[in-house]
């Protein structure tokens, strides 16, 4: 990881950071009692917040930012939820809402007030859908990478999925994944939670799934699971993009899939305000 300097202190919010490469920064953001590391490559128009998915850090979009960068021009901002990558976490008041609402304040610590274009992938979508639905930023556009969404991820699945982690599993997540622990601790809550906590229905987006299917989803599950991206990407204002040969990280495979759905929806929501 890049190093990160300490070098100035602005009221409830501490933000560190230095320049590095001239127009790119590595920040931390305190939030209640704990910091959030943000990396920001600065650009012009509306920036574009990157949401990882359960498990991953910032760092896991790295090799998609040139390019996005390229094509769109766009502020890109990654960063690492808590207990994650360089963000620390604060054990006695970590939840799924709390850090929604600790992501608005260390955005808005940041400077960004008003609009925010969103990428996510896998659980990351459940965080950016609530970030929506919350209304405290002018979201623009979406694009949903593999998403994890309601009609998939209920809280009758969550709950069994959790229960069937090993006391194996839930030591090794606690040692080394400790955002994920707390995370999975409330799957079923989260999921029961987000049930009627929608995307704004004026709000575009774009889902890119992943025809791989993700080893998470069990034979008799897969018909679901398709059923519930198509329902969502073929919904109103939404787009449905199937990435041929990728799996759950498309990138990996179909790097051009992804970038061109992103800059195709920001630069056509850019048309749209001239």
């Amino acid at each position: 990881m890049k190093q990160i300097v300490t070098f100035l202190c602005l009221g409830l919010y501490l933000i560190c950071g230095r320049h590095l490469s001239g127009q790119t920064i590595d920040t931390l953001v305190r939030v209640g009692e704990h910091h959030l590391h943000f990396h920001i490559i600065k650009g012009e128009g509306t920036p574009i917040l990157f949401e990882a998915g359960n498990g991953d850090a910032g760092e896991v979009w790295e090799s998609l930012l040139e390019a996005i960068k390229a094509k769109t021009g766009a502020t890109l901002i990654t960063y690492d939820r808590a207990g994650l990558g360089g963000s620390e976490i604060d054990t006695a008041t970590i939840s799924f809402a709390r850090e929604v609402e600790q992501l608005e304040a260390a955005l808005k610590g940041l400077g960004n007030e008003g609009e925010l274009f969103v990428v996510n992938h896998s659980y990351g979508a459940f965080y950016t859908t609530l970030l929506a639905h919350r209304g405290k930023f002018d979201i623009k556009g979406m694009v949903f990478v593999d998403p994890a969404l309601p009609c998939y991820f209920t809280p009758t699945w969550s709950k069994s999925y959790r229960k069937g982690l090993s006391e194996e599993d839930w030591a090794m997540l606690k040692e080394h994944r400790a955002g994920l622990y707390y995370v999975l601790q409330g799957l079923d809550g989260i999921a029961e939670y987000m049930l009627d906590k929608s995307l704004p229905a004026e709000i575009r987006a774009t889902l890119i799934a992943a025809e791989e299917i993700h080893p998470m989803v069990k034979a008799k599950e897969v018909q679901i699971w398709k059923d519930c991206m198509r329902s969502f990407g073929q919904a109103r204002k939404h787009r449905y993009v199937l990435a041929k040969g990728a799996g759950h990280k498309v990138w990996n495979k179909n790097p051009e899939i992804v970038v061109k759905e992103i800059a195709r929806l920001y630069r056509k929501l850019h048309r749209k305000k001239r």
